[in-house]
């Protein structure tokens, strides 16, 4: 596996957090019947687009964060990789990475950490279930999204898991 070349330009995840947090505040502020942008809206018309803005704001920080609980687990993997490290997880991946001689995808990687059980079995389910949500995120949300779910993850959910993960690997 070819080694990263750090940009040093992600974020962290409560960077993600914060920003998320701020952008339903300033909509909270923006969305108001005295706001001239909104003028002849009726009251109704207020709320749906205040809770359509909400929704996708919620989409987006999800789909950030996601993508950094997956920078985490490369970065992750790679310093496993570099440092030559010692841990069933990193001679699971060391194995992985001579055995495909090409680039771990995410579910390789979340099985090598079955393999290594260093992370609770129902943690990678969700880790599972959550990248198919950040598929569906990813590529127009036009068909059923199925993940065996009662309903889809909130960006609350998906940040106990990234705190949960957090702890978990190296960095």
């Amino acid at each position: 596996m070819a080694r990263l070349k750090r940009s040093n330009e992600h974020q962290t995840f409560a960077e993600i957090k914060l920003l998320f947090t701020e952008r339903n505040e300033a909509l909270q502020r923006f969305c108001l019947q005295n706001n001239v942008y909104f003028l002849g809206y009726t009251k109704q018309e207020l709320e749906d687009r205040l809770s359509y803005h909400l929704r996708e704001a919620e989409y987006d920080a999800s789909f950030t964060l996601l993508a950094a609980i997956e920078a985490a687990f490369r970065l992750d993997c790679d310093y496993r990789l570099k440092n030559r490290l010692k841990d069933p997880r990193s001679k699971v991946l060391r194995r992985m990475s001579k055995e495909l001689s090409r680039h771990i995808s995410i579910d390789e990687l979340f099985d090598a950490l079955k393999e290594d059980h260093s992370i609770p079995n129902h943690t990678i389910t969700l880790l599972k279930i959550y990248f198919k949500y950040r598929h569906w995120l990813a590529h127009g949300r036009y068909w059923h999204l199925q993940t065996g779910l009662s309903k889809l993850p909130t960006f609350a959910d998906i940040y106990q898991l990234a705190q949960t993960i957090n702890n978990l690997l190296y960095r």
